[in-house]
């Protein structure tokens, strides 16, 4: 009897055994959970200034909120405000409603409404830009979008599809369906 008692045991304790390495194995397989996009800390108020090598001031960056996401290293911001600098000239100005900086900080996406402009010697607009969806490149002081854009100067309306932004060269490309009107100003 204690022969059949300490077979019985052995077996159930090989077949608990496997069942158990079977339970291991499936879960180490199982799909582990995604990291949910979650932000690990927020800024209220951020002000980022970015130097060059030289330590000239190349952009500064502000933010009503900034929020970090670690699970892509990306960042939201709310109402950001780029101000791009290249050299003595005024800087550019680029407001939004909404933002998202990649990993690495190469690549900032504008959503929502955009405004680009410079202020002129006489402090007043000398170019102002109105968009949507605006791709910004930092530090190849680039942006473009494909969505309407409207031109406005002192003297002119520019309508059109699509815009390229060079700030380093204070250079604005239109892309398509381009129609301008000239507006004189009455004299006194």
């Amino acid at each position: 009897m204690n022969a059949w008692l300490t077979t019985l045991a052995v077996l159930a304790f090989a077949v608990f055994s496997f069942w158990l390495v079977q339970e291991l194995e499936e879960s180490e397989v199982a799909p582990r959970r995604a990291a949910p996009h979650e932000p690990d800390y927020y800024v209220d108020n951020m002000v980022r200034r970015t130097l060059g090598v030289d330590g000239s001031l190349r952009n500064v960056l502000r933010a009503t909120r900034v929020e970090h996401f670690p699970d892509d290293d990306s960042t939201e911001l709310a109402s950001p405000h780029l101000e791009i600098y290249n050299g003595p000239s005024e800087p550019w100005h680029v407001i939004a409603e909404h933002g998202w900086i990649s990993s690495g900080n190469d690549v900032v996406l504008l959503h929502g409404e955009v405004e680009i402009w410079r202020y002129g010697a006489g402090g007043e607009r000398e170019y102002q830009v109105l968009t949507t969806e605006l791709r910004v490149l930092p530090g190849e002081q680039y942006a473009e979008t494909d969505n309407p854009t409207i031109i406005v100067t002192p003297a002119t309306v520019t309508h059109a599809i699509g815009m390229r932004a060079n700030f380093a060269h204070d250079r604005l490309e239109l892309i398509n369906r381009v129609r301008s009107r000239y507006e004189s100003k009455p004299r006194s």
